[in-house]
């Protein structure tokens, strides 16, 4: 863990899940095995953060992002606090991820919490037991590895957090023309739209190209148009294997 990390300390405030990291993927999402008690059987899920957006991994950041989730996580149990999302009504996003906000417990005494770096008690809140849980979240943002993704309404502390990450300029905040990973997104899906249609001849597609690459790092299928709860999307060929979906181009 890098000798400047700042701690994010703060109680989940609400009943959580404990579950295992299995795999980071990038700096906002892992790997895990959820048991269900009654069926008895242990299976498989991809965890999203709720209120964070890290960059992509072809971005500027985005392995470091990676690497610094994976030096607070990696190979450790979560608490999760699991969120509803706004669009599906349900605990996973479209991609089928289980959206939540991660807490690790981290046993040390409140001598040694209160004579850690702070950005004053609106980012942190001190728990009274020697064990106490950090946001994994804030603790993301704080350090510089992450956007706060407004549309969602997170607490004022995601802010705070932010706001104190740029004015020191950690993390990403050290780069100049830094772009949101979802501004990236839709750069990338423009430019692979536009390689495919200049093959075509002009005129010949009136809807979406049928054929336009996944752009999921190693997944060799085609984004097809289905119909969803919310109307019209594009969808990865490889569903339910692959889970790549986005919107129509305007």
């Amino acid at each position: 863990m890098p000798a400047e990390h700042l701690f994010a300390f703060e109680e989940p405030g609400a009943e959580t899940l404990r579950v295992p990291v299995l795999k980071v993927f990038d700096g906002d999402g892992f790997l895990t095995q959820i048991r269900h008690p009654l069926r008895n059987v242990t299976f498989e899920a991809t965890v999203r953060f709720g209120f964070i957006d890290a960059p992509e991994m072809e971005q500027p950041g985005g392995q470091e992002a990676k690497d610094f989730l994976s030096s607070l996580i990696g190979d450790r149990w979560l608490e999760l606090v699991i969120l509803t999302k706004m669009d599906t009504g349900q605990i996973v996003d479209r991609h089928g991820r289980i959206v939540c906000v991660p807490y690790l417990a981290d046993e040390r005494s409140r001598l040694d919490i209160e004579d850690q770096q702070s950005v004053g008690a609106k980012i942190r809140s001190l728990c009274s037991s020697p064990i106490v849980t950090r946001n994994i979240e804030l603790e993301m943002v704080l350090n510089g590895w992450a956007w706060v993704l407004e549309r969602y309404g997170p607490e004022d502390s995601y802010f705070d957090a932010l706001e104190d990450a740029r004015r020191y300029r950690r993390g990403i905040w050290a780069y100049d023309n830094n772009v949101h990973p979802w501004e990236f997104k839709k750069a990338k899906y423009r430019e692979l739209r536009s390689r495919h249609r200049s093959a075509h001849p002009k005129g010949l597609f009136d809807v979406p190209d049928p054929q336009q690459c996944c752009p999921t790092k190693g997944c060799s299928g085609v984004l097809i148009q289905r119909n969803g709860r919310f109307g019209p999307f594009l969808g990865c060929s490889n569903y339910p294997r692959c889970r790549y979906s986005c919107a129509l181009p305007s």
